[in-house]
């Protein structure tokens, strides 16, 4: 008992006459700057004390950001550089010392001034230079509405924006020798671009989307070089760093040095070589550390550090010929070759618009084509039939190529005639071979809309007294010779109905199956979904449109989950529109439209979901879509009884030529995860964006204006397109 009373006695004098300080060389601190903060625990006599440090911040962060979850262990003296934010104000850190051996601890508080850094001293404008680029560049200079292609002698300046389109890059080189080579399908504005009389520079690059990878020479004092994407800016201080920006979520990846990662200019997390940080954007503007922390990813950087100048292609070897001997002569002095200079190619306009004649991008799977092709159709009686000429390009002056766009390519000139389309349609049977129509099943609550763009399948239905039956099968013809017929899509289709089978409501059973899902195809790795089954009873209201009920089941590839759903309501077709409208309930994970447009594009991209075991919602649901020869368009609202609503909107329409005008492309999207929270259809986590394009050389080349909603300030950003327009 004596010696438990003794070891208390000497924990309470430990904490009693403990002395816990924190001491930094100035309470004022400018922006982005560092910042040495100097913790020491010693006892009554001075020794130092082990202890575990914790820290909080109420803006900035720390280079050990490991203190802001499990501590930083310390020998009585530790210090640590608090990284200063880019915002200005008072900046509260908390520090709190647990000492080892007991569980009590010590906390204390520093306040600092952050003040802004005076930029005025920047007063003269930086020039940089295109030291390099491939393929198709353009540059709008500040205060120009018009795009022009680069040259090697093009000057960059503040306010100047750069666009790449596929497969091209440009390399930029600043006067101090950094330089930024910006990937293909890239457009970034370059905000700050400035140096002073003792040779600072002041670099500012926003990204607008797609890539960039920088190597900075190391900087003199006071000197600064960002990267902006979305709400993350990337400063260094002398490093080999990239930052990508694709679909909100910025990603900065650094080969050599360190960077110092601000978000939102409020909070600031250190990247350090080896690293890459992945950040998911947030509609609501992150208050504490610990949230940010939880929506980042810092990992391993495993991506091999890129080539600044890709490799020139060598011309083919040609084979030596034989030397036929003949009079000798003095060799004559041979000119002294030119560098040669890669320009862009240069879009070239259609002057007439011939419509079996088609020119446009198409993109299957993962590969992009240039498409040319004449495909007339005839009909004789219930057949009808599509004959065309197609070739193919994978880039624009590139090698041609016969038939449909395959993985086998084919120069035989036969290949060229296609048959693109083959229907045969009577009074119980319907049999169709062509471009792949939208699939939906049962009353379309699992299975609505199914699409791969540019994929051709069969597609049968029969009906034999009140029995009918569909399929559908996804394979395509590529060549007549050598003949090849191959899958053109993962998934297969299939429906059984029964009418009228009591009181005149129809009975059936529909299943769709992705025959090569994986867990590469989704998020995290988890077991893919890859198999739908319905069971569905309804009565027509009218032709083609019933009132209902479907059970599905969502099931996994190894069937090991299951999740279920229950449908109830509306669902068919009138007129241009496919509605469908009612209450439902999920469980286990079950997602309503799983396997939907989207479905295709959100596989190529690994970013399909799995079941959630145990997860039940109960909710509401209506949308419709449209189809017109002109107009296009889908919108959905859907929600559970507890307010928790997304909406989901998207619309094309295309203006045709007439006369000497040219036409017009515009394509709205619009999605919303609390529609009604703040009371207006823009708010602070929408996604939603315009873009109205006119064509140049058809749909492979278009140009225009988009129109983004920037969640963060509410207000609509205005930006330039130029590249393809695919099909919807």
């Amino acid at each position: 008992m004596k010696k438990v009373l003794v070891f208390i006695t000497l924990v309470i004098s430990l904490l009693v006459l403990a002395d816990f300080t924190i001491s930094v060389p100035s309470e004022t601190v400018s922006f982005g700057s560092k910042l040495p903060v100097t913790i020491e625990f010693t006892d009554s006599s001075g020794r130092p004390v082990p202890f575990t440090l914790k820290a909080k911040v109420t803006l900035g962060g720390f280079d050990k950001p490991e203190v802001f979850t499990k501590g930083i262990e310390a020998n009585g003296k530790i210090t640590i550089n608090y990284l200063v934010p880019k915002k200005k104000g008072d900046v509260t850190l908390t520090f709190t010392g647990e000492a080892k051996g007991s569980k009590e601890s010590l906390t204390k508080q520093v306040t600092l001034n952050v003040v802004e850094e005076d930029e005025t001293v920047f007063s003269e404008k930086l020039n940089a230079a295109i030291d390099s680029f491939k393929g198709s560049v353009a540059l709008k200079k500040e205060g120009k509405k018009t795009w022009e292609s680069v040259k090697a002698s093009s000057k960059i300046q503040e306010g100047d924006e750069i666009l790449t389109l596929e497969k091209s890059y440009a390399i930029v080189k600043f006067p101090d020798g950094s330089m930024t080579k910006i990937s293909e399908n890239t457009q970034v504005l370059f905000e700050k671009l400035r140096q002073s009389k003792d040779g600072k520079i002041l670099v500012s690059i926003v990204i607008q989307k797609g890539g960039t990878y920088n190597v900075v020479q190391k900087i003199v004092t006071g000197s600064s070089f960002e990267v902006k994407a979305g709400s993350v800016t990337a400063g260094v201080r002398g490093t080999a760093f990239g930052v990508d920006y694709t679909d909100e979520k910025p990603v900065v990846k650094v080969w050599e040095g360190e960077v110092f990662a601000f978000f939102g200019d409020a909070f600031v997390i250190p990247i350090v070589e080896g690293q890459q940080i992945m950040y998911q954007e947030m509609a609501e503007p992150i208050e504490e550390m610990d949230i940010l922390l939880e929506n980042t990813k810092i990992e391993p950087l495993e991506e091999p550090l890129p080539a600044m100048e890709e490799p020139i292609e060598q011309p083919p070897i040609e084979e030596e010929k034989p030397v036929v001997e003949g009079p000798k002569e003095e060799p004559a002095e041979e000119p002294t070759p030119k560098p040669q200079v890669v320009e862009p190619v240069a879009a070239t306009t259609s002057k007439a618009y011939i419509p079996p004649l088609g020119v446009e991008t198409i993109r299957k799977d993962t590969s992009n084509y240039i498409v040319y092709s004449i495909s007339p159709e005839f009909s004789v009686g219930p057949v009808e039939l599509g004959i065309g000429l197609t070739a193919y390009a994978t880039e624009v002056g590139g090698a041609l190529y016969y038939g449909v766009p395959s993985t086998n390519p084919s120069t035989n000139i036969i290949n060229m005639i296609t048959i693109n389309s083959v229907a045969l349609k009577l009074d119980n049977f319907y049999f169709r071979y062509g471009n792949m129509p939208m699939t939906s099943l049962a009353m379309g609550f699992s299975v609505r809309d199914y699409f791969k763009p540019y994929a051709k399948s069969f597609d049968v239905k029969t009906a034999v007294g009140s029995f009918s039956l569909m399929a559908h099968l996804p394979y395509e013809l590529t060549k007549l010779w050598p003949f090849e017929f191959t899958q053109s899509d993962d998934v297969i289709a299939g429906e059984v109905e029964i009418k009228s089978l009591f009181a005149g409501l129809d009975l059936g059973l529909s299943a769709l199956y992705d025959t090569q899902v994986s867990t590469a195809n989704t998020v995290d790795s988890a077991t893919p979904v890859n198999l739908s089954v319905s069971t569905f009873l309804r009565y027509p209201l009218m032709s083609n449109f019933y009132l209902g009920t479907e059970f599905s089941s969502q099931i996994l590839s190894d069937f090991s989950g299951y999740g279920f759903g229950l449908f109830g309501g509306i669902s068919g077709r009138v007129s241009i529109f496919d509605i469908v409208a009612g209450v439902y309930g999920t469980w286990n994970g079950f997602k309503p439209f799983y396997f939907g447009r989207l479905y295709t594009n959100d596989k190529l991209q690994n970013k399909l979901t799995s079941l959630t075991q145990g997860e039940s919602v109960f909710g509401l649901l209506a949308g419709f879509n449209f189809y017109t020869d002109y107009a296009v368009g889908r919108l959905y609202l859907y929600g559970d009884f507890t307010n928790d609503w997304d909406a989901l909107g998207e619309i094309r329409i295309t203006i045709p030529q007439v006369g000497a005008i040219a036409g017009l492309f515009m394509y709205g999207y619009y999605y919303d995860t609390t529609p009604f929270a703040e009371g207006e259809m823009f708010d602070s986590d929408t996604i939603s964006y315009l873009r109205i394009t006119y064509p140049i050389m058809e749909k492979t080349l278009v140009a225009g204006m988009v129109y983004s909603w920037d969640y963060i300030q509410k207000s609509w950003v205005q930006s330039v397109y130029i590249g393809s327009e695919t099909s919807w």
